[in-house]
C-alpha cells in the first residue's frame, strides 16, 4: 500500500526558491532521479504567503526512507540556499 508525505516548508519566499532551481539545475536533477528511483509515484509542489507545501506519493515508506538518507545532504545543501525554515513532514496511508 502507498504513503502520503506531506512536507511543510515555512518561511519560503517562493521567488527565490524558484531562482534557486533556476540557478542549480544539477541539484533539482539528483533529486528527481533519486525520487524515481526510489519509488516515487507523484510530487506536488503548493505555496502560499511565505510557506511551501510538498505533497509526495511513494510506492512504501521504506523507498521514502531510502531517498531522504540518500539525498541529505542535497535537500539541506537547497534549503541553505533557498533561505527557508525547518521542515515539518507527515506520513500518511492511502486509505
Amino acid at each position: 500500500m502507498s504513503i502520503v508525505v506531506t512536507v511543510r516548508i515555512p518561511n519560503a519566499d517562493v521567488e527565490r526558491v524558484r531562482q534557486v532551481d533556476a540557478d542549480h539545475p544539477e541539484l533539482r536533477a539528483q533529486l528527481i532521479e533519486s525520487l524515481q528511483r526510489h519509488g516515487n509515484i507523484s510530487h506536488r509542489r503548493l505555496y502560499r504567503d511565505n510557506e511551501i507545501m510538498d505533497i509526495d506519493e511513494w510506492e512504501t515508506e521504506e523507498g521514502l526512507r531510502a531517498f531522504l538518507a540518500e539525498s541529505g545532504e542535497v535537500i539541506a545543501k537547497l534549503a541553505e540556499l533557498r533561505g527557508t525554515g525547518t521542515p515539518s513532514d507527515t506520513i500518511w496511508s492511502v486509505y
